[in-house]
Formats: structure tokens, sequence, C-alpha cells
């Protein structure tokens, strides 16, 4: 195979060392939006320096993305020269994949355990590194690992500016021998292209060929590529977000479902003002994002990427209470049994849709159009202060306190169970009516009052018990006391008490009892008689 001399001149040289980085590769020239490629070595020396050439080509380990879509990839490939000349390379590419998808184009290589000897020295020497490639449409990438290589046997870190070695070596012909290393590493790109090169090597030859200095190129070698393009910019599509309605501060987290979405460059707006923490998932069909705030009513919600935007999806904003500010509530207290016309003024009530007293619902609510004015009706709560809160559809607002007080309520007899008993008192007593208070009521019989400690009152104020006192045979007006007054009178009539002979006498009460009898019709007749 015949060989190619490349001979610069001294000055050309020159050249060379100090705008190594400006004689790299081009970006690739891409087929199409979308294309991803990678390769793991590429080894392109050929040169005559002097009387002794340099061959070396070949590329070991190499992908395209298949153009319908999708990964080709490759693992393992030996690096492995078929008649070099002067040059012995050695190692193995790990892998090399690229992949097209309808939002990302990507690739990456991976390199292990490479050498490079040149004209019997060795040039470089690689234990691991690799380099990525990532495009969507306005957003590109290119990173890079494993910094640490050998060159002519010095352990050096890889830059993105050129960097020269060399060291002497032995060619037929010439003097002064010197093999050249320019080592730089690549990571270019624009919005919709990248290649990154982990390291590129220039090599060349310097000597004095007895008439005047000379330079040889002998090519160059190239570790881990990898390049893609972005797709198409496609418009993007929205078919529904859930849920679809949310507080008017913003804060609820929404899912919006539709196609080319593209991740980290993808913008959600509500009625022009942005969503916060959109993540798009990776084949952009859906995203997640946060809610702004935003005027209570429907909102316009639009999906913006580089290839366009969104007809706008419909979501309300809902009144939470933030809006609103109390002023004034009057009056402040009420009864326990509740009815009392209540008032709130301030604003930002519009959206209310009821007021609750202690988590009791008022009723009678209503709202004046301007929002300025809520009236409702307090119902029914036990005595003390409870918070007044005014209900909005996403929320609720404190609209201050409101204090039930207990009223006193006069009491009332209806019925008196028995009615009547004998004068000597022990009659258990039920009156039967309304008012009662347990533990605060007393009866007042026959010019006396029955503790309450003697009196016993139903739980629902409608009845009580209590023992009729000794009293004078008549009627004895009976009447209740407690905290809200003293009730009307009713009757209880004290009855003669029947005379004890027979008991007392040890004989049955019926035999004295005739006995008295009998001795009451003898007076009558003796009477008659007389």
């Amino acid at each position: 195979m015949g060989s190619v001399r490349r001979r610069l001149s001294v000055a050309t040289a020159g050249l060379l060392v100090v705008g190594g980085a400006a004689l790299g590769l081009a970006p690739p020239a891409f087929a199409a939006p979308g294309d991803a490629a990678a390769r793991g070595v590429v080894l392109d020396l050929v040169g005559d320096p002097g009387t002794e050439s340099v061959q070396a080509q070949g590329t070991f380990g190499s992908v395209s993305a298949p153009p319908g879509g999708g990964t080709d990839d490759e693992t393992s490939v030996a690096v492995a020269l078929s008649d070099p000349e002067n040059v012995v390379a050695t190692g193995t590419v790990a892998e090399v994949t690229a992949t097209r998808g309808p939002i990302t184009s990507s690739a990456s290589s991976q390199l292990a355990d490479f050498t490079l000897n040149v004209l019997g020295v060795e040039v470089l020497d690689v234990s691991e590194l690799g380099v990525t490639a990532q495009c969507r449409a306005g957003d590109t990438s290119a990173g890079a690992t494993g910094e640490e290589i050998a060159v002519f046997g010095e352990q050096i870190t890889v830059r993105d500016t050129a960097q020269e070695f060399s060291t002497p070596v032995t060619v037929t012909g010439l003097t002064d021998t010197t093999l050249h290393a320019v080592v730089d590493r690549q990571l270019t790109g624009t919005p919709n292209n990248v290649i990154g090169i982990n390291v590129r090597a220039l090599l060349s030859v310097s000597g004095f060929d007895g008439v005047e200095p000379v330079r040889f190129s002998l090519g160059q070698v190239i570790l881990a590529e990898a390049s893609c393009q972005s797709p198409s910019a496609v418009p993007p599509t929205t078919t529904a977000i859930s849920p679809n309605s949310g507080p008017q501060s913003g804060g609820q987290p929404v899912t919006i479902t539709g196609t080319g979405f593209v991740p980290n460059a993808t913008e959600v707006t509500f009625d022009g003002v942005a969503a916060t923490d959109v993540t798009v998932a990776a084949d952009g069909t859906s995203l997640t994002a946060v809610t702004p705030p935003g005027a209570v009513g429907p909102a316009a919600v639009v999906v913006s990427t580089v290839g366009g935007s969104t007809a706008p999806l419909s979501y309300t904003y809902l009144a939470d209470g933030t809006g609103a500010e109390v002023t004034g509530l009057a009056p402040g207290e009420g009864p326990t049994a509740g009815g009392t016309t209540v008032t709130i003024t301030g604003s930002g009530f519009t959206g209310a849709t009821a007021v609750t007293f202690a988590g009791v619902a008022g009723t009678g609510f209503a709202v004046d159009p301007a929002g300025t004015t809520i009236t409702v009706v307090t119902p029914p709560n036990p005595a003390g202060p409870v918070t007044v809160r005014l209900v909005f559809p996403a929320g609720t607002a404190e609209a201050g306190r409101f204090t039930y007080r207990a009223v006193a309520v006069v009491p009332t007899i209806e019925s008196l169970i028995p009615n009547q008993g004998s004068s000597a008192g022990g009659a258990v007593v039920t009156v039967r009516g309304s008012g009662f208070v347990p533990g605060r009521t007393t009866v007042g019989i026959c010019g006396r009052t029955i503790p309450t400690s003697e009196v016993t009152v139903a739980t629902d104020g409608r009845s009580l018990t209590f023992r009729a006192p000794p009293c004078a045979v008549g009627d004895a007006e009976v009447r209740v006391t407690t905290p809200g007054g003293t009730s009307n009178g009713l009757p209880f009539h004290y009855r003669a008490k029947l005379p004890v002979t027979g008991a007392s006498l040890g004989r049955p009460v019926a035999s004295g009892l005739a006995m008295v009898l009998v001795g009451a019709v003898l007076l009558l007749v003796a009477r008659r008689r007389v």
C-alpha cells in the first residue's frame, strides 16, 4: 500500500502547535434532525517522514441511531490493526451507543485500556475514558469522563486547549528527529447539534534533512467520540389538565397531558403567568407543574416549547379567602338559641359560600354584589366565644369572634302529679312544665322552700320531683324558681290526717274503724230519742 508524504515548513509547524485546537474536526454534517452517532477509536495515521512510512487507519466501534428511531450499540470491540506500518495499537471499546427519539437524540462512547505506539515510542496510554452527547430542540450538551492519560509516558490532564508534547525518535534520513503530539479535548456545538471528542491527538515528526529543518504530519487519533442533532421541533399539543380548578393563591400541583413536551425546555403559563416546577416526562406526553396565583374565575393554560404553543386549556381559579379582609362583625354576641342576624363588613368576599360559627353554618347567608358585606343568621351553639369563618370554594378566612350568651328563661308549671296529699307531708310530687334548670331550681310550697339538693330536675328541663313537706289541711300553692325567675302557681291540696287506732292497739285498722262507725250510729239514735 503506497504511503503519502506530508511535509510542512517550520513556519507551518509553528502554526500547527499554536493553533492546534483550530485544526480539529468540524461538527459532523448530519443527514437529518434527530441523528446520533458514536465512535470508539479512530486512527487516521498516514505519513512518510524521512525514509520510514507510518501507516494505520481504521475505526473501531461505530454506531448510528436508526433512521426510524431507536438505539444502535456495540460492546467489547477490540482494537486490532491490519497491515500497520510503524504503528502498534491495542485496547477495547467498552461500548458505543446512539439513540434517536421523538424529542431527544443521544450518543455515548466508552473506551478501556488503550495504548498507541508510533515509530517505536509509546505515544498514548489510557486506562479508561468516555464521552456523552444529548440533543433536544434548543438544548444540547456534551460531557467527558476520565481526564488523566499518559503522553510519551508523562501523566497529563486533558484540557479544552491544545497542549504539545514531544520526544526524540530515530528516523532514517533525518537528524535531530522529534515526534510531536498536540493533544486536546473538544466539546462543541450549537443549540441544535453537538459533538464531543474526549481525546484528539495530532501527530507530526520534525528534524533536519541535511538541507533545512522539516516537519511531517502523521495524521490524527480520536478516542471516544459522540455526536447528535436535535430532533425537529414539533409543535406541542394538549389534551387535558387535572385537576382543572384550584385556589386563587396558587400552589396547586396539576398534570397536563398531550404531545411534544420537551424536558427542560417547556413553559406553562396561566393567563400569561408562568407556572413553577415544570417537570416533563421522558416521552414528552405529560408534565407536572405548580399553579401561580391568579384572579378568581377562568384562566387560559398554554404550554410552549421551541416548536410553538398549544391551544389554551381551561382552568378555574376558586376563591380561597386569601383576598378577604374583615373590618367589622356586629353584633358580636347573641343567645345560645341562635337567631341573631350578624353583619360582616370588609372586602374580597366575592365567591364566599357560607359563614360558620364554631364550624356550624349559619342560615340566611347573603353577599352583596360588591363583595364588601355579608349577612347571616347565627345557628344555635353552647354558651361562650366561638370563631367565625368565611367559607370559600377552596379555603376559609377568619372573620373574628362571636360570643353566645345563655338567656335565662322563666319556668312554667303545667301540672302536678299527684296534686294532693296528706297534711303530714311525704308525698312525692312530679311537676311538669318547662324552663327547669338542673342544680339551680327550688320549689316553694306552704310557705317553705324546698332546696336545690332536694329537687331532682330532668335533663331536658321539662319535669322535676320533690317530696311535699307537712302543711295544714287545705290548698297550698306550688311555685318553681330558677335563675330565670319564678313560675306560675298551681294548688296542691292537703287533706286531713286519718287517725290511727287499731294499728296502735295491735288490732286491724278496719276493725277499729268499724267500732267508730257503730259508736257514731248509736249516738245519733240517742239524740233522736231525746
